[in-house]
């Protein structure tokens, strides 16, 4: 559930909360036409469940939901549970809310969840959720300010304007943990060193045929500077424009893109 988690510490910050009536209802809408499934997380749950928005209701706009499955160990007490609900709205775009159970009752003949009507919603703009490896002929070095711990040097693999990915030597005194806050983070932008708290999102395996070995870890960005996130954003898209010039390209000249399948 790593990239799950990382997907979540990034949508619901107040960076991407939109709170009008219009907006929640819009972001309900979305949900519920997509067709498809969401992920349901209750407060102090182990494992992540899985559901579907049916409908909305008709009088207050409050969702829906299929049951949830797996089933939680809550069982049927869940009446008054707050929760996290993410799915994806149009072009893929992650979007979600919190709320909590109101009550259990049965729609169309089926088991479902009458959730209470959220006050805001979060939505992940797309060129914020895109990634990109750093820029080309410039320093891809990360060091990794540790409370507590050694000072640890990486290696960006890719950066967004939530965060990036990075590939580091294991600590060799206490061992990362997914939730660890890093006094900070520094790296090269544009020829400038950035420097900003930073938080374990998500943990690979340990490679072990690489020298040294190496281990990838999800990096969200805490308190990042507006101007600064900016200026991620738009190098990201600025790699994903030429990204698509280049299929477009391939695909005009003829090239079997599939590696001959």
């Amino acid at each position: 559930m790593s990239n799950l988690q990382e997907t979540i510490n990034l949508l619901f910050s107040d960076h991407y909360k939109l709170e009008s009536a219009s907006a929640v209802e819009r972001t309900l809408q979305q949900l519920t036409e997509s067709r498809d499934l969401v992920t349901v997380i209750l407060r102090h749950a182990r494992q992540a469940h899985t559901s579907m928005i049916l409908a909305v209701d008709g009088v207050d706009g409050a969702p829906i939901i299929d049951d949830l499955q797996p089933e939680p160990d809550a069982g049927g007490a869940l009446a008054g549970m707050p929760l996290l609900l993410v799915g994806r709205v149009q072009g893929g775009v992650y979007a979600g809310f919190q709320s909590e159970v109101q009550e259990r009752i049965v729609w169309n003949r089926y088991d479902a969840l009458r959730l209470a009507l959220p006050t805001a919603v979060f939505q992940l703009q797309r060129r914020a959720f895109l990634r990109a490896a750093p820029v080309l002929g410039e320093s891809n070095r990360v060091t990794l300010q540790r409370r507590g711990a050694r000072v640890l040097d990486g290696l960006c693999a890719d950066i967004g304007g939530g965060g990036m990915r990075v590939l580091i030597g294991p600590p060799r005194d206490f061992p990362l943990y997914v939730g660890e806050k890093l006094a900070a983070l520094e790296f090269s932008l544009n020829g400038k060193v950035v420097a900003v708290a930073g938080e374990v999102c998500s943990m690979g395996a340990i490679g072990r045929s690489g020298t040294p070995p190496r281990q990838a870890l999800g990096l969200r960005f805490l308190d990042l500077p507006e101007a600064v996130r900016e200026q991620i954003i738009q190098h990201t898209l600025q790699r994903d424009r030429q990204h698509l010039r280049s299929t477009r390209s391939d695909l005009s000249s003829g090239r079997n893109l599939a590696g001959g399948i």
